[in-house]
């Protein structure tokens, strides 16, 4: 048996989220806690999974817990809650998960794995589908010489000078760098070159 506990801001949230889970002979429900009184409840119940419903932004339990957001782009968003760590998220699901999926990801976290939903996973993928799209439309040389030039913090001038080119191009070349790193300023761009590995400083 799963001994789980609830926790949400909201008494009808908690019903829910303990009613869904109720419906299993796999899990038991030892438990439903406000934030307030989460860690008193976790330190005395001792649960094996945690399922919580947030309300807002903060800082996650300190269990492996099944997170229950509006929008699962924030979980992505927020260092706390990535797939690493003590304190991080082994399972995230959309508000409307069924009791079924409810109950699948605390069967899953309480064996040791992650679980998501296929449609919450897409947000987690996105900024790695993003990363590879920008590799697959590399700046060229000149580029990659243009923004290593503003890593060195050189004005278009200086740019022009060293590279042997108009002001005109390197206004050229740093729009198309700019368009293609999705970057709205030189700092931008030259952080995301650099963790993309185009350029080191």
């Amino acid at each position: 048996m799963i001994r789980t506990l609830v926790s949400a801001t909201s008494a009808i949230a908690r019903a829910g989220l303990a009613a869904a889970l109720r419906g299993d002979s796999r899990v038991s429900v030892i438990g439903e806690a406000e934030p307030a009184d989460f860690a008193r409840l976790a330190a005395t119940l001792e649960p094996d999974v945690v399922v919580e419903r947030r309300e807002s932004a903060g800082e996650m339990l300190g269990f492996p817990a099944v997170v229950l957001v509006d929008d699962p782009r924030y979980v992505w968003s927020t260092e706390a809650s990535r797939f690493s760590g003590e304190r991080a998220a082994r399972a995230v699901l959309s508000r409307d998960a069924s009791p079924e999926e409810i109950v699948a990801a605390v069967v899953a976290v309480a064996a040791g794995l992650v679980a998501v939903q296929p449609q919450t996973l897409s947000h987690a993928t996105g900024g790695v589908e993003s990363a590879n799209r920008v590799r697959a439309d590399a700046l060229s040389p000149r580029e990659v010489e243009v923004l290593g030039q503003l890593a060195r913090g050189a004005a278009n001038k200086s740019i022009a000078a060293a590279l042997g080119i108009s002001e005109h191009t390197v206004k050229f070349h740093i729009a198309s760098i700019f368009a293609k790193l999705g970057s709205a300023s030189r700092t931008e761009a030259v952080t995301q070159g650099v963790r993309l590995g185009l350029i080191m400083l």
